[in-house]
């Protein structure tokens, strides 16, 4: 029989997970309560964003389409990076580190009996931004020497550090506890410190959980989740609005308001259809310009971006100042980067070093090291051209490569304008 991760065998408790009861979901939003008018709001947001639990997370990106862009855009542009083991610099040619290289190749293509390692990149990188912690999942074996049979992704929400006060690991053996996301003192498993990649997203001295970047946006979550449910009611319910009265003595006004709310209780529209007279007005608060409307979702995407992505990515053509389209493109770049960087520093402590003990292979990312290459040659080339360096100082800080021996690589180039001068 065919073993399986953990994650695969607590299905029960995942799709109650993924699939939160109908009563958890509306206490993620903002509740209502029945009032005269049909409907009146009470405000549990500060509530909610005190503690952003895991299913109002859920609820927020399952339904924020704004939520949801951020995610796709840094998701989708890390995804493009392959991760791929070599063997580090000295053993290229070292025929036990070529195989260790291709064996732990072929678990980074195919993880386990149903996904891909773009798979299980794709669940963690979305659970890092976020529940601000992920987890990536060395399946347990009988030894620590044995080779790791499947790599899953573990909910960051269920995973506790087994730590001492002063933050160490109190059992190596038992360094990371699995709790049931329902009851989060009931421990589900453990794992050894070199059995689980735990990555945190905004890490600080004393934040060793990570805390999510959407309780600094819930508000503007909100906005975009109330926008959609007004389209939604525009179309296919009662418009929002204020029924506006003239003056008149209250018997009359009373009479009036009755009636008109006899007519709600029983849901007969046809008898509001002609609520606009002499007597009676409709104020439609729904009917938002289209102009406005767009200024609108343009102010909350900006708003809301605390993930800091450039306007363009966001397809908003707006004035950003002094940055052009070219240092957008570097910030972004940027943001990818410091994302790769971090989860191959990780795969590395945790799964080649740790969990391997293998000294002589790395994990890298080509594409990215291209690039990289590329950009540190072109600064290198102006500070050799400006007389800066000299050309064995750029081969060697700059480039990794050997010095050449040549006495004129170890001169300083002297600039044509200062030799006019």
């Amino acid at each position: 029989m065919e073993k399986r991760g953990f994650w695969s065998k607590i299905k029960k408790n995942l799709l109650k997970v993924n699939k939160p009861e109908k009563e958890e979901q509306k206490e993620t939003t903002i509740k209502e309560k029945p009032s005269a008018f049909g409907t009146e709001e009470e405000d549990t947001a500060e509530q909610i964003n005190a503690d952003l639990s895991q299913s109002t997370i859920e609820y927020l990106y399952n339904n924020s389409v704004l939520l949801k862009r951020y995610i796709k855009i840094i998701v989708d542009e890390c995804l493009r990076y392959s991760l791929v083991a070599r063997p580090k610099k000295g053993f290229e040619d070292n025929k036990t580190s070529i195989e260790r290289a291709n064996k732990l190749n072929r678990l980074l293509l195919q993880c386990n009996a149903y996904e891909t390692f773009r798979e299980v990149r794709e669940k963690y990188l979305k659970d890092l931004l976020l529940y601000a912690r992920a987890g990536l999942e060395i399946e347990p074996s009988e030894s620590k020497e044995a080779f790791p049979k499947a790599l899953y992704a573990a909910p960051g929400y269920c995973i506790k550090m087994n730590t001492d006060d002063a933050g160490n690991f109190e059992d190596l053996d038992k360094a990371y506890i699995i709790v049931d996301p329902d009851d989060t003192s009931k421990t589900i498993a453990t794992f050894p410190y070199h059995s689980l990649v735990y990555f945190v997203y905004d890490r600080i001295s004393d934040r060793v959980y990570g805390e999510s970047p959407l309780k600094s946006i819930y508000y503007e979550l909100q906005a975009d989740l109330k926008a959609s449910e007004g389209l939604k009611k525009g179309v296919s319910e009662l418009k929002t609005g204020l029924v506006c009265l003239k003056k008149a003595p209250r018997r009359v006004l009373k009479d009036t308001i009755t009636k008109f709310l006899s007519a709600v209780r029983t849901n007969a529209r046809a008898k509001l259809v002609a609520v606009n007279t002499e007597d009676v007005k409709f104020v439609d608060l729904t009917n938002i310009p289209t102009k406005d409307l767009i200024e609108l979702q343009k102010w909350v995407a900006l708003k809301a971006n605390v993930y800091n992505i450039p306007p363009f990515k966001l397809g908003l053509g707006i004035d950003t100042g002094s940055l052009t389209a070219r240092e957008q493109r570097d910030d972004f770049r940027g943001l990818i980067e410091n994302i790769l960087f971090y989860e191959i520093d990780k795969l590395n402590a945790i799964l080649v070093i740790a969990r391997l003990g293998w000294d002589d292979i790395e994990i890298t990312c080509p594409d990215l090291a291209t690039k990289l290459s590329y950009e540190r040659a072109r600064i290198a080339v102006r500070l050799v051209n400006g007389g800066v360096i000299t050309p064995n100082e750029a081969r060697v800080k700059y480039l990794g490569l050997d010095p050449v021996d040549d006495p004129s690589a170890n001169q300083l180039k002297i600039p044509a304008e200062n030799e006019e001068e």
